[in-house]
């Protein structure tokens, strides 16, 4: 696997896209990634709702969730943002925890 291919490279390159891409304020995709990863923030309303329940429970999501956040945000762009920013935050989160678990079991086996 080539350097650039590495999860810390490829996790890089994604937190710089939520951070540094979209049409949504910055802060807002980045309290959305946050809470997505389950890190609390001072954030609270729909959309912060919206965002922990992306990263938490996903499947638990409702249409007046996704359209009192819609509110909140101004537009469906911007909601989607939320959305993604939440789902990257959470997969990045769930990698990094497997990867940690990975190297500990492999330290434990030398």
């Amino acid at each position: 696997m080539a350097a650039d291919d590495s999860h810390e490279a490829l996790a890089a390159r994604l937190r710089s896209r939520v951070r540094d891409t979209g049409t949504a304020p910055q802060p807002l995709r980045e309290v959305a990634f946050a809470l997505g990863a389950s890190r609390d923030t001072a954030e609270r309303g729909p959309i912060a709702d919206l965002a922990a329940l992306v990263g938490s429970a996903s499947f638990l999501v409702t249409d007046a969730q996704v359209r009192e956040a819609r509110e909140e945000a101004g537009s469906e762009v911007a909601t989607f943002e939320v959305v993604m920013s939440a789902s990257v935050g959470a997969g990045l989160a769930r990698w990094d925890a497997a990867s940690r678990s990975i190297e500990e079991a492999t330290d434990a086996a030398s």
